[in-house]
């Protein structure tokens, strides 16, 4: 057998399960955005809008 030396690690090293609530002061956004943020945010919205409304328009020709 290992003669306890499995014991001895996990007295020393236990196993902590750690709660999600513990990360909690995360965010996905810092609180406020810069400008310079929330202009390349409006600009990717824009690009992604024009983008599906020219494939949108593809499609119905395509169909047509």
């Amino acid at each position: 057998m290992d003669n306890g030396a499995y014991e001895k690690f996990r007295q020393e090293n236990p196993v902590v399960n750690t709660l999600l609530t513990t990360y909690e002061h995360l965010t996905m956004f810092p609180e406020k955005l810069t400008s310079t943020e929330i202009f390349l945010i409006a600009i990717f919205l824009l690009l992604a809008i024009y983008a599906v409304i020219r494939l949108i328009k593809k499609l119905k020709k395509l169909g047509a």
